[in-house]
């Protein structure tokens, strides 16, 4: 019998490495575009677009992407999976306030993960840009402070958190400012997203792998 603690974890272990569904949806989306689908200038969000037209309004782009139900239904998936790995997951990092604020964070970026994909950025552009700005800014806050609350601060999981979150709120200021540093504003829309999602599954298989393979306690005092 699995203790609650550990099932916990292992549920959130999971509900993180799930989020390689992200990555895999955007593929086979992007693989069903009449056109060739541009990493460096197409947002993400394009791949969910419900119409099939310019796109901003007006523009001479054509935005169509055929498959965008389940985009949208992978956007609101990852993030009710952000929300519950963040959750059961909790006791695979340091007890505190720096990893409760973490966990807070992490799931108001999961909810808004989920507005995105909820309102497609062609049908409700304020709630649609609305929840991106939540996701990017509180996601990457978070991995961070999860970066702090990690039980050995010198580890590499550590350190991968404390790195994605930094590369994901530069890139975010960047995209903010329209500096796309010669990587097309969806590429740098990438860079401040693509962070989260990386860690989920990087974060996923530590705790995955030290539930599986416990470090033995030393002999008491």
């Amino acid at each position: 019998m699995i203790a609650p603690d550990r099932a916990r974890a292992q549920i959130g272990a999971v509900a993180w490495i799930f989020a390689l569904q992200f990555f895999i949806t955007q593929v086979v989306v992007a693989s069903a575009w009449a056109t060739p689908f541009s990493l460096a200038h197409r947002y993400i969000s394009d791949l969910g677009n419900t119409a099939c037209a310019p796109y901003p309004a007006g523009s001479g782009t054509l935005v169509c992407s055929p498959w965008h139900l389940a985009m949208n239904a992978s956007f609101v998936l990852l993030g009710v999976t952000m929300m519950i790995g963040a959750v059961q997951a909790r006791d695979a990092f340091a007890p505190g306030r720096i990893h409760s604020a973490a966990r807070t964070l992490f799931v108001l970026a999961g909810i808004g993960v989920i507005l995105v994909g909820l309102y497609p950025e062609n049908e409700n552009n304020s709630r649609h840009y609305a929840g991106a700005a939540l996701n990017f800014l509180c996601g990457n806050v978070a991995l961070v402070l999860f970066g702090l609350a990690v039980p050995v601060r010198k580890s590499a999981l550590a350190q991968v958190s404390i790195g994605a979150g930094v590369i994901g709120l530069l890139a975010t200021a960047l995209l903010v400012s329209e500096r796309y540093l010669g990587l097309g504003a969806g590429g740098m829309e990438r860079l401040a997203a693509y962070p989260m999602s990386l860690w989920q599954i990087v974060a996923g298989l530590s705790i995955w792998s030290r539930i599986a393979h416990p470090v033995p306690s030393g002999p008491a005092d």
